[in-house]
């Protein structure tokens, strides 16, 4: 075997064998069944809101109908929104007899804003959500269920169930990833944790989470990191659904998801400490694995394909060229049927992007076109 093909069979191998046991943990993962409460604990919700005027009121009404309002405290973390979502936000809290309150900062990005919140806030558990988007009766008591289940579980997260107000290749993409998430999360926590958590529905108990890092990762991954460096679990349930709309026009999401990305990555580097056997089968197998899908196999993914290009240019000009040919169609197939082959191709770009981002500070930044729910 000559040096190219060696090197291009070694690149390829990294993407490869990681995404096969990715694949193989989604078909054995299965949810453990855990038994319903009898009774509620107090919850307390934080809500991180910019210029969320179109929105916030009716996630406000969800709420009310989500769970019991006797058991539950709501902060609306106003971060500096130039709108009228202060003003919405605290009719809405009055028209629907809610306990809360809302709490007005300087812009200064979600994680601060989740911070504030939590400050302010009375329960020993809290629940952070966004202002777009909607539970289901099952949502909280759900994730209550879990957490409440062990003293070792510090934090848990729902399921995204994604919509899209246009059938296009992209948001296609992301009804097949989601596809896949939740049972890879669903194995990591069987097996110990996930740190991958949807952070429009986590809830988790305030001894075992730490404040955020303000300027650095997402804001549901540094979370989740937190809770499991301070010796708990985190796990995904789900059965506890949260319901979002997700861009689908290519501009709208590449820009959403090129920054969850960048802030996915910067909580996995600057938490690398816990790759250690001080947090068992998390530290040795699940972050390990997670490091390579997000910060390693995007490059070694388009180097491969590179390669590859050049190899069979080598032997050919017409195969290197229908190669590349090949690489697009499987792109665009996902246009035509939604496939996990095309998703995950996409993704690997959000992520390689995401990459080179991080060299940006990206912590403030304008969300997406919000629509009234």
């Amino acid at each position: 075997m000559n040096l190219p093909i060696a090197l291009t069979l070694s690149v390829s191998a990294i993407p490869i064998t990681v995404y096969f046991i990715y694949i193989i943990a989604s078909f054995i993962s299965k949810p453990p069944f855990t038994e319903t409460l009898k009774s509620l604990p107090n919850v307390s919700i934080v809500i991180p809101a910019y210029n969320e005027e179109l929105v916030i009121e009716e996630r406000l009404k969800n709420l009310a109908e989500s769970y019991p309002k006797d058991k539950m405290e709501i902060i609306v973390s106003n971060d500096g929104s130039n709108d009228s979502t202060k003003d919405i936000a605290k009719k809405a809290l009055d028209d629907y007899a809610l306990n809360g309150k809302v709490i007005t900062h300087e812009r200064s990005g979600v994680n601060k804003a989740i911070n504030r919140g939590i400050e302010q806030s009375f329960n020993e558990i809290v629940v952070i959500t966004g202002a777009d988007g909607l539970f289901d009766e099952n949502t909280i008591p759900d994730l209550m269920a879990v957490l409440t289940s062990s003293d070792d579980i510090g934090a848990v997260s729902g399921d995204m169930i994604t919509y899209s107000e246009g059938d296009t290749l992209f948001s296609k993409s992301e009804s097949a990833y989601r596809s896949i998430y939740g049972r890879i999360c669903t194995w990591e926590s069987n097996l110990h944790s996930t740190y991958c958590f949807n952070g429009a529905v986590v809830a988790f108990k305030k001894k075992a989470a730490s404040s955020l890092n303000t300027r650095r990762g997402a804001d549901d991954a540094s979370m989740a990191l937190s809770v499991i460096r301070n010796g708990y679990k985190c796990k995904y349930v789900p059965s506890a659904k949260f319901y979002e709309l997700v861009p689908h026009e290519f501009s709208e999401q590449r820009r959403q998801k090129i920054r969850r990305a960048t802030r996915l990555l910067e909580a996995t580097i600057f938490n690398n400490d816990v790759f250690s056997p001080k947090y068992g089968k998390f530290g040795m197998i699940i972050y390990p694995l997670r490091f390579l899908m997000f910060a390693v196999v995007p490059t070694t993914f388009f180097l491969s394909l590179i390669l590859w290009t050049l190899v069979l240019a080598s032997m050919n000009l017409i195969y290197g060229f229908a190669f590349i040919v090949f690489i697009v169609f499987l792109v665009l197939m996902g246009n035509i049927h939604t496939n996990i082959v095309s998703s995950f191709i996409i993704y690997q770009g959000y992520l390689l992007i995401g990459l080179f981002n991080m060299l940006r500070d990206v912590h403030i930044w304008e969300p997406n076109k919000r629509t009234k729910i």
